[in-house]
């Protein structure tokens, strides 16, 4: 018998990611048609990869760090009747049988009557016996293990290939991830802060009428299925926002609904924070209360924010009994059901029963208090004690001296140097908040320079051991921005000493640099080429033939560069200050030089500018863009072996040299070093 490798081997070959040994988030996923994702969700991928994989280092196990962008709720005890109904099922009910595919038509009826309850109305309902008066039935519900599993199934109901979910920015990024895995496309409706963060019907409608339109422009020649939007996403309250639509936002969802029925779009409503809305008079209205608006709409509810049951990943779906039908068509082709445990508490949960209503009010007054004082507690650390409302200022202050001491205490109390929450953008549900570190931006620590969100995360990291979810991962629409989403739900004591720890490290930076590095304009070439003329003639005028120096001159350079822009503009940072160009550094992603997978091209500086970091500057920029968009590992650097300015420089940077080679320049040969780097 022939055996040509061993299976291991083969699977490696196949899926060499498996290789790495990960600590923390494990791989993010591919699209199912292997493809890389869509530049808007590769963002979202690469940022929440960065905060829950890349910037960890290899110390994670023996020093853990502190995450602010975890999406555990507060420790707070179990809805009581979903654990009295789990243990009733465990003390009573014969566990040895597999439980149906679509639920127990029992739990699926306490599930019905609590959304009747709640206002779910079927105004064009099928003619079954079951339809009941309000048009609806069991068939019109099923449940799953977590509402992540049902969001995938019904990407993977409703849409073709080519076809667009809309989503908002912000979102939760994980949600935009999983429905291009499951085979659709992704596009963003940006909330601004014009409209307070919420949705505006009259730009949705636009956005979705723009999107169809380009796609039928794209395929308006093929023959067969012609993509468009088929969903939108709402998630009321939104994550990571907070932000509420209830009853007095009831037209505002109205006009949202009326936009999408009118387009033949999905609404997928998502409601699994509707429960810890702070205003108990303001939940969030689902959309499918609406007359006219269940069949077009489907309503995810689930366990695991509201009712403090994160580990037990519950949740049910309610939607026209068609898209049910194929939800659990797919449950039992993929995993044949769900456990039987999760319906008897989501039945405990979900139900009309007098009780159940009493319960829920005990509970969630006491939660809703929990989390509104929570928000203080943060709002008093970022913006300083006089912010809070009045009730919380003693509980707040008291708490956090008790945990500090005095000097410290007072130090936090007094607000985040330079940091505080966008305008008008306070949460209204949910535990988390968005906080705005754009006045870091251009600051440095330890020469490295605050530029991007990577650059910030790995500033709290390096200081603080301190990590959350920067505006990338969750599609924040102001792209010149600095922020990042925390929760407040995680004990007192470890949000309290990480914000004292996120304030002493902004106290360690230094003042911004007055220039910026960014891409190369057109504009840019002629002072680009003075810049290079002049550097060979300083760097090299003991070490190159003057007959070839001599040849160089301004407008030739000058001709050279802009006959390329357009190939290698995307290649090229500059380094400006207001006009003037002070330095470049040109790259190359794809050298094809043997196993080195990027080469930083070239680095000029300014001679009236060397030696005030901005070499390093665009030398870091560079591997960062090479790591980030283009996925390269290392790097390969070369510089004659007599320049030793060059030479000290890359060594500095880390470099090893481990390559030589002769490089022709003009009429004569000159021996070349290959300075190897490590890009991560």
């Amino acid at each position: 018998m022939l055996r040509k490798s061993h299976a291991i081997d083969r699977l490696l070959r196949e899926r060499p990611h498996l290789r790495e040994r990960r600590f923390g988030l494990p791989d993010i996923g591919r699209r199912h048609d292997g493809e890389r994702f869509n530049p808007a969700v590769q963002e979202i991928a690469d940022a929440i990869d960065f905060y829950g994989y890349g910037v960890r280092d290899e110390n994670i196990v023996e020093i853990p760090d502190t995450d602010l962008g975890s999406g555990n709720p507060t420790e707070f005890k179990p809805f009581p009747p979903a654990i009295e109904a789990m243990k009733e099922s465990l003390e009573n009910d014969l566990m040895y049988r597999y439980p149906y595919t679509e639920g127990d038509d029992r739990i699926r009826q306490k599930l019905l009557e609590y959304v009747e309850k709640e206002g779910f109305i079927n105004t064009t309902p099928y003619n079954y016996k079951d339809v009941d008066e309000k048009g609806l039935s069991v068939h019109n519900i099923t449940f799953s293990a977590s509402t992540s599993i049902l969001f995938n199934q019904i990407i993977n109901i409703i849409s073709n290939p080519g076809d667009v979910v809309l989503v908002t920015g912000p979102n939760y990024g994980l949600f935009t991830i999983r429905a291009e895995r499951a085979g659709a496309e992704l596009e963003k409706l940006e909330l601004t802060k014009e409209d307070g963060f919420l949705i505006n019907p009259d730009k949705l409608a636009k956005r979705i009428d723009q999107i169809n339109e380009s796609l039928q422009q794209a395929y308006h020649r093929r023959q067969g299925y012609v993509p468009r939007v088929v969903a939108f996403l709402n998630a009321n309250p939104n994550n990571p926002t907070g932000k509420v639509m209830g009853k007095k936002q009831y037209q505002l969802l109205c006009e949202i609904a009326e936009v999408c029925d009118k387009r033949g779009v999905f609404i997928i409503d998502d409601l699994v924070y509707r429960d810890i809305t702070y205003d108990k008079d303001n939940i969030a209205v689902p959309i499918a209360t609406i007359p006219g608006m269940f069949r077009n709409t489907i309503s995810l509810f689930g366990l695991s924010k509201s009712y403090s049951m994160a580990a037990l990943r519950a949740g049910f779906v309610v939607a026209d009994e068609i898209i049910i039908r194929e939800i659990i068509n797919k449950t039992f082709q993929q995993m044949d059901s769900a456990p039987a445990i999760i319906g008897t508490a989501l039945g405990g949960t979900f139900n009309a029963t007098e009780q159940r209503y009493k319960a829920y009010d005990e509970y969630f007054n006491e939660l809703r208090k929990t989390y509104v004082y929570k928000f203080n507690l943060l709002k008093a650390m970022v913006s300083g004690i006089n912010s809070v409302e009045p009730k919380f200022k003693k509980k707040v202050t008291e708490k956090v001296i008790e945990t500090l001491g005095f000097a410290d205490g007072c130090k936090v109390l007094s607000g985040i140097p330079m940091v505080d929450f966008p305008e008008n953008l306070e949460p209204e549900a949910g535990f988390f908040a968005i906080l705005d570190f754009t006045k870091l931006k251009g600051m440095k620590y330890k020469g490295n320079v605050i530029r991007s969100e990577q650059d910030l995360l790995e500033f709290f990291y390096k200081t603080s051991r301190t990590r959350f979810l920067v505006g990338q991962s969750i599609s924040w629409p102001y792209e010149d921005e600095l922020v990042g989403r925390v929760t407040f739900a995680i004990e007192d004591e470890r949000l309290i000493k990480a914000i004292l720890n996120i304030h002493n490290a902004i106290l360690l930076l230094e003042g911004k640099e007055d220039y910026t590095i960014r891409k190369n304009l057109y504009e840019d070439q002629s002072q680009m080429a003075r810049i290079k003329v002049d550097g060979w003639k300083n760097a090299y005028d003991t070490i190159i033939a003057s007959s070839y120096l001599k040849t160089l001159n301004y407008e030739e350079q000058t001709k050279r560069y802009e006959a390329s822009f357009e190939e290698y503009k995307d290649l090229v940072f500059v380094a400006v200050r207001k006009d003037e160009v002070l330095g470049y550094a040109c790259f190359n992603p794809i050298p094809n030089i043997d196993q080195f997978d990027s080469e930083l091209v070239s680095l000029y500086i300014k001679p009236t500018e060397i030696g005030k970091g901005i070499g390093t500057a665009l030398f870091l920029e560079t591997c960062k863009e090479l790591k980030k968009t283009f996925d390269k590992s290392n790097m390969i650097v070369w510089c004659l072996s007599d320049n030793e300015n060059a030479i000290k420089f890359y060594k500095k940077l880390g470099g090893k040299i481990v390559k030589t080679k002769e490089a022709k320049i003009g009429d004569k040969y000159y021996k070349e070093y290959g300075f190897y780097f490590q890009l991560k």
